[in-house]
């Protein structure tokens, strides 16, 4: 009885340290600590510091070595394309930095999307090809549009976490109500009752909407809740805001 007694917190202990091996080995475990450091609650990043840093390496090593067709389920695919997107955007800003917008990057409009290729299991991949067709043609979920940064202002903000699967219903909620909220962004003038919203939802509105909704309804589903009653018992005029391309990048 007294060996099984002495045994017992050894084998509890030994869990414990596995647990604490597997976490630290995570890979998404890594990504957190990466954006905690050089990442504001408010999603600016601090790319002059994070130039250069040994882990983000390695976690972008990480990228390039898993077969996404090879996960687990669906939501596995999502969430490792949805870090990888906003890792490589990083990655994208961090071999061009110093710059004021992705938009300086190349000679022909948004060349940082559509030339700047990342290098995957799968091949070499642009931006522009990770969000239509590993994102949006494969899981049509609107709210990818809210978790994937374009590292502009005007874009929904990095969150300062990985996105995981047991969180992911959370964390995408959490990033539709931040982006619909943030009046910079989106916001409702009661007095003309002019709904300005962000051009993130024209330029995409057919994964927002079906046919026969309005935009005006998807969004008063994530809108406080005073705006949002405010939507429902009155017709609104929608208009969209212009799109700000400056980096966000922390003041220093």
């Amino acid at each position: 009885m007294r060996m099984i007694i002495l045994l017992v917190p050894i084998l509890i202990l030994g869990m414990v340290i596995t647990v604490y091996a597997a976490e630290e080995n995570d890979p998404n475990t890594l990504y957190d600590r990466i954006l905690k450091q050089y990442v504001t609650e408010d999603g600016m990043v601090d790319y002059k510091s994070l130039k250069g840093d040994k882990e983000f390496e390695k976690y972008r090593e990480y990228l390039s070595t898993i077969d996404p067709d090879t996960l687990p389920s669906d939501k596995h695919r999502l969430v490792f394309w949805i870090n990888a997107y906003n890792a490589f955007v990083l990655k994208g800003v961090l071999e061009e930095y110093p710059i004021k917008s992705v938009l300086d990057v190349g000679w022909i409009p948004h060349g940082f999307f559509i030339r700047k290729k990342f290098k995957t299991k799968q091949g070499k991949i642009t931006l522009r090809e990770i969000e239509n067709e590993m994102l949006r043609e494969a899981f049509h979920e609107p709210r990818i549009h809210f978790a994937i940064s374009c590292a502009s202002m005007s874009c929904p903000k990095l969150r300062t976490e990985a996105y995981r699967t047991e969180k992911l219903e959370h964390q995408l909620d959490d990033q539709a109500r931040s982006f619909l909220n943030n009046r910079k962004k989106n916001y409702l003038d009661k007095e003309k009752k002019i709904l300005y919203l962000s051009s993130i939802f024209t330029w995409y509105e057919e994964d927002f909407v079906k046919k026969g909704e309005k935009i005006e309804e998807y969004a008063a589903k994530y809108l406080n809740q005073d705006d949002a009653e405010f939507i429902r018992n009155n017709k609104v005029i929608v208009k969209y805001l212009d799109y700000d391309w400056g980096l966000n990048e922390q003041k220093s």
